[in-house]
């Protein structure tokens, strides 16, 4: 039986807040919606994936919560750094297994490279608050520093070049789709727009521009779902998020 892969994308994180590696309420909100959504395709034997960031972990809590009602994962508050399990029977009692490779890459020195001002967060967090519209000030200033960053001209002045970080998730996304056991209908991967955008470009064999455009429009809690067959992997669904329509707040990008 054919596995399918489901690249979710975290809720809504704390947007201009000293600690963005956390859910807002609203990313709470819209994991809770997509797990009720995808309730109907949940197996026993599905296996659940979880980068290695707390955005990640909350939003698996929430999504799979509602996806198995009465099975939910145990997760301790207090723990901020679970320890990786096996991930199998997630229907059962476990938590995902922690894979790190499906972590955002890392957007702070992306944007002090660029600008190294803004190599103080403070700083950065102060002068967009100060901004018209903070948001799209942001999107300004992060989509130059992507550009600079995917460019290949400065790949000497990142710990993780563009293509580091493109291997790095066709390398995940390959793990995935080996762990998967013949009988797992479902594999949960719980991650960030970089990686799913990078594995999209991929699968579509895209240059690398399109990475840039495809990571804008990639909605929180929205599922990408590649197929494992025969021939590869296959792309099926991109940036599913219907269980988010009606509610125009839920919709974000940020």
């Amino acid at each position: 039986m054919a596995a399918t892969i489901h690249l979710i994308r975290h809720g809504q994180a704390a947007f201009g807040v000293a600690d963005y590696d956390q859910l807002s309420e609203r990313g709470r909100e819209q994991s809770r919606l997509l797990g009720a959504a995808l309730a109907p395709l949940a197996g026993e034997g599905d296996i659940a994936i979880c980068g290695g960031m707390r955005r990640h972990r909350q939003t698996a809590e929430e999504c799979l919560a509602a996806m198995y009602p009465t099975h939910a994962p145990q997760h301790d508050p207090a723990d901020a750094s679970p320890s990786p399990v096996d991930g199998r029977g997630v229907g059962v009692r476990a938590a995902p297994q922690t894979d790190p490779r499906w972590n955002e890459f890392d957007h702070q020195q992306i944007i002090a490279r660029h600008k190294p001002e803004y190599g103080d967060h403070e700083r950065l967090v102060a002068e967009l608050s100060r901004a018209t519209d903070p948001r799209r000030a942001f999107q300004t200033l992060f989509a130059a520093a992507m550009t600079r960053w995917s460019g290949g001209e400065f790949d000497h002045e990142y710990s993780e070049p563009w293509p580091a970080f493109g291997q790095r998730c066709r390398d995940a996304l390959q793990a995935a789709a080996d762990a998967a056991p013949s009988s797992a209908s479902n594999i949960w991967v719980f991650t960030s727009g970089g990686p799913i955008a990078a594995i999209v470009q991929h699968l579509l064999q895209a240059p690398d521009a399109q990475a840039m455009k495809l990571s804008w429009t990639l909605v929180n809690a929205g599922v990408t779902q590649v197929h494992v067959a025969r021939g590869g992997l296959r792309l099926s669904t991109f940036n599913g998020h219907a269980h988010l329509y009606g509610r125009a707040d839920l919709i974000t990008y940020r």
